[in-house]
């Protein structure tokens, strides 16, 4: 039952991307292994980024129950590269995201490793119970090849929490953001404990407020150049496990974007507030797509013809297709109109679906009203006949006891 929840929500998210086949310039192809899905996580958002095309690779044994190994091999042996070559060639970005060492061979872990070192790939380790040192008795990432690459040195089994302090609002990714110190999530966030390694760039930390390391300045946002790629190691988790507060952030979808982006070693757009509102406008189309399928679905059901709500939906994914297509070329003014043009259509396109509905609604009302009505007359013509004219019934004779 689980995995067919699963094979929904993919459903779900390539629904959100019907834009992408009209776009030539390139996009950031990331591979995201650990806890992609179900429920709420950044590749939701990511997949209906124009920037980004992403393969989710579910690779966490704990983060959510009832996912067997079984069903974990499966999906590496169906998402994940058969070679090397194919690692490199087809993905820019490898995250792991409270991915199990243990879902992967000892031949993918070597894969990652010199997919930064030698083929210059970028990699996000993000925080949870399955990364970093490990945390519940999983094993530890540090002892394997990844982590000769991460920015940090991993502590086994050391999860806690604190304040963040962020260091280095200069930097590319970081000035990328809009920052700000009262941000909910930057009160208390819990992490794996790591020490930086000597060369990494110390974005943020976090003061740990409890155990045996009190008081320690935890790395929270670290970075580093590995030979010929970027790594990029967050300690939190970005998922519902730990990191509730900071999926609520309105600009999450822009962290997670930029974020690829900067270990992908692409240009950040600049305009935030520009580039925000044109993300908005793209999330939103591709969310208002899933739910008009879901009601042509619904009235085909019904036995009624979607055809005019396919019609209109074409409309509106053309419009969606050109301003995905400008986006990604990053003439955000133009791709701004597009979008918006293309929700008006969007909304069009709503209210053809609503009129088709109703249409078909219509029909099942009318259907069942004569069906009832006639129940209805067909017993009371029963009733009359049975109880009111008593045509069936017939005298009967009877005697008289006679006592002896």
């Amino acid at each position: 039952m689980l995995m067919a929840r699963v094979d929904a929500s993919l459903f779900l998210v390539v629904l959100l991307m019907p834009f992408v086949a009209g776009q030539t310039a390139s996009k950031v192809k990331v591979l995201y292994t650990g806890d992609p899905f179900p429920g709420q996580t950044p590749y939701i958002h990511m997949k209906a980024e124009p920037f980004l095309e992403v393969t989710p690779v579910q690779a966490s044994r704990a983060h959510y129950a009832g996912i067997s190994a079984q069903d974990i091999m499966r999906a590496i042996r169906v998402y994940m590269p058969r070679t090397y070559e194919s690692l490199v060639r087809n993905y820019d970005v490898v995250i792991i995201s409270d991915s199990n060492v243990d879902s992967f061979t000892a031949t993918h872990r070597t894969w990652f490793r010199n997919a930064v070192a030698d083929d210059g790939a970028g990699l996000v380790m993000i925080g949870g119970y399955e990364t970093f040192g490990g945390v519940a008795g999983n094993m530890d990432w540090g002892v394997t090849p990844v982590g000769e690459v991460l920015p940090v040195d991993t502590v086994g089994g050391v999860y806690e929490g604190g304040k963040v302090t962020l260091l280095d609002l200069n930097h590319a990714f970081m000035r990328s953001l809009p920052w700000r110190a009262d941000l909910p999530f930057l009160i208390r966030y819990d992490c794996n404990v790591v020490d930086a390694r000597e060369g990494a760039n110390v974005l943020a930390v976090v003061t740990l407020d409890g155990g045996f390391n009190k008081g320690y300045k935890n790395p929270f946002f670290s970075t580093w150049e590995y030979r010929n790629g970027t790594v990029f190691a967050m300690t939190g988790d970005w998922t519902p496990g730990g990191g509730a507060v900071f999926l609520t952030w309105e600009y999450l979808p822009d962290f997670a974007t930029n974020l690829m982006l900067y270990c992908a070693k692409r240009p950040i757009p600049e305009n935030l507030d520009l580039v925000h509102t044109v993300r908005t406008r793209m999330a939103t189309l591709a969310y208002r797509r899933i739910i008009i399928t879901s009601l042509i679905d619904f009235v085909d059901k019904f036995g009624a013809n979607p055809k005019r709500i396919f019609l209109a939906l074409q409309e509106a994914d053309a419009a969606g297709t050109e301003a995905a297509d400008l986006y990604l070329m990053q003439e955000f003014d133009v791709a701004k109109e597009g979008a918006e043009r293309a929700l008006q259509l969007m909304d069009e396109a709503e209210a053809v679906a609503d009129k088709v509905k109703n249409e078909a609604l219509l029909w099942v009302y009318v259907s069942e009203w004569l069906s009832v009505t006639g129940t209805s007359l067909v017993c009371g013509f029963l009733l009359w006949t049975l109880m009111i004219q008593r045509r069936m019934y017939k005298e009967v004779a009877y005697t008289q006891f006679r006592g002896r």
